[in-house]
């Protein structure tokens, strides 16, 4: 067994939970994943139908509690979508997982090629564990913060409404500050972990094309030892292209969601940072808004690179001292390189970093046109 799959079946237990939670597959694996993941299911939609409560019976005003309320509502919501299209998409992760499995159960018999394959794939699972570490922890924090924030702000108040109970006891009134801080931490919890299941998904996906980049600049050098390394190329990048087009499509819906939502919580933001230019609060929406979409932009702007970058190193190899059979296998490789491919919203939009800002320039544009016409 190679050492990196031993480091993959050591990190699968918690990749296993992160799609578990992705797929909505609350009925299998350990008893403490399936007590945890019932666990959380059940506080979102609890949470979801407090906060719905609280929608119908708050007259509408322009106030941060009323923005922060349906910005709180789209996010619930939006993890219930993802939840949904992740139970029909099963057999997408699955597939994607076994393809990883592979790739990490591969030897290579030459001692170069194997050094380059353990580096990647370990360098993945490195970057999988701290993404997870920290992104969890100022999620976390982050929710805590903002509770702490909300009980001392009067202006922000409770986002939620406990049905058929009320009460003017002051400890009554503190007990649903912390049960609104309990509930933000379990919705902040739940929206971190959908994302890092993406994210490794998506960091395989980079480091099988920083595996096939290396192999690509050692053509001319591997092809005189091992004469079927142009098909050995060729195999692995059918395998990219199918991981690449697997991951689209895992997120083609939830990915359009997910941008609409980072725009509706930029615009929230950005209108009261017009007006409120001191508040924390603005800030932490801003930032809670773009961590909606930003991850998976960035994790598309990366692939989106990677594909790019493929063609370009193919062609800087010295190809014309290859023989004429090989230049004919390379030219197919070349045609293939050459395709554009990579994640896509709804199978047409780009998913990148230049799709965020796009997104951000239009936030911010349409905000400024409000506040200069309530002017």
């Amino acid at each position: 067994m190679s050492p990196q799959l031993e480091e993959f079946n050591r990190a699968k237990p918690k990749v296993d939970f992160l799609i578990a939670l992705l797929t909505m597959n609350v009925v299998s694996g350990p008893p403490k994943d399936r007590f945890i993941l019932q666990f959380l299911t059940l506080s979102n939609r609890i949470l979801i139908i407090f906060v719905f409560i609280h929608l119908i019976n708050t007259k509408f005003e322009l106030n941060f509690n009323t923005l922060i309320t349906f910005l709180s509502f789209g996010v619930i919501v939006g993890y219930v979508f993802r939840s949904f299209v992740g139970f029909f998409k099963r057999n997408e992760y699955q597939k994607l997982l076994l393809n990883f499995k592979n790739l990490f159960g591969e030897l290579e018999e030459d001692e170069e090629l194997e050094q380059i394959l353990k580096k990647h794939l370990m360098d993945s699972l490195r970057i999988f564990k701290f993404f997870k570490k920290w992104g969890t922890v100022l999620f976390i924090v982050g929710a805590i913060l903002c509770g702490i924030y909300f009980r001392l702000n009067e202006e922000y108040g409770l986002m939620y409404e406990l049905p058929f109970i009320a009460s003017d006891n002051v400890l009554w009134k503190e007990f649903l500050y912390i049960l609104q801080g309990f509930f933000y931490i379990n919705l902040a919890i739940t929206t971190i972990s959908l994302d890092v299941g993406i994210v490794f998904l998506g960091l395989q996906v980079i480091a099988q094309l920083n595996i096939l980049k290396e192999y690509m600049r050692m053509v001319n050098e591997k092809t005189k030892i091992e004469p079927k390394f142009l098909k050995k190329i060729i195999k692995m990048h059918c395998s990219v292209i199918e991981n690449v087009n697997l991951l689209s499509e895992i997120i083609s819906e939830t990915s359009i969601l997910q941008l609409f939502l980072t725009f509706v919580a930029l615009c929230i933001g950005m209108t009261f940072l017009f007006k409120y230019a001191t508040g924390i609060g603005n800030y932490l929406i801003i930032v809670c808004g773009a961590s909606l979409g930003l991850p998976i932009c960035i994790l598309g702007e990366f692939i989106r690179l990677k594909t790019e970058n493929l063609s370009d190193t193919l062609y800087l190899t010295n190809w014309y001292e290859l023989s004429l059979k090989d230049q004919k296998t390379f030219l197919i490789i070349l045609g293939m390189a050459q395709r554009e491919y990579g994640l896509k919203a709804a199978g047409m939009y780009d998913v990148n970093f230049y799709t965020f800002v796009q997104i951000a320039k239009v936030a911010f544009s349409y905000c400024a046109v409000l506040y200069s016409l309530s002017q």
